[in-house]
């Protein structure tokens, strides 16, 4: 019987991104296994640790056809530039998110993340 194994299917784990900070509060982007944290901002006070809000900056769409773990679009790096931030994901897309109203502004790619595989 001809087949890939379950764990050469498996994708890496993600890199860590280091989170940034900006006053009393540090921006990370949470990477569980969990889809619905794909793509978040979560905002802390760094003194407490507790949770001031979570932002979705881009959305995967999954085909329930294929393996999830192969579709997930890792967020890979997170900077401040001014009052927002840059989130640059490892398909390359590009958004800003404004820190004061959390709007969400395309730079490069696109909101939702489709996956790019043919069958």
């Amino acid at each position: 019987m001809l087949g890939i194994s379950e764990s050469l299917a498996r994708r890496a784990v993600p890199s860590k991104v280091m989170p940034v900070k900006v006053g009393k509060i540090e921006y990370s982007a949470p990477h569980g296994k969990f889809q619905n944290q794909m793509g978040c901002i979560e905002a802390r006070n760094i003194q407490s640790g507790k949770l001031i809000w979570r932002c979705q900056v881009y959305i995967v769409k999954y085909d329930i056809d294929l393996e999830g773990d192969v579709q997930d679009v890792f967020i890979r790096n997170i900077k401040v530039k001014g009052n927002s931030l840059i989130v640059t994901n490892e398909r390359k897309s590009e958004y800003q998110l404004n820190l004061n109203s959390l709007e969400v502004k395309v730079l490069k790619g696109s909101r939702v993340e489709e996956t790019d595989f043919t069958r």
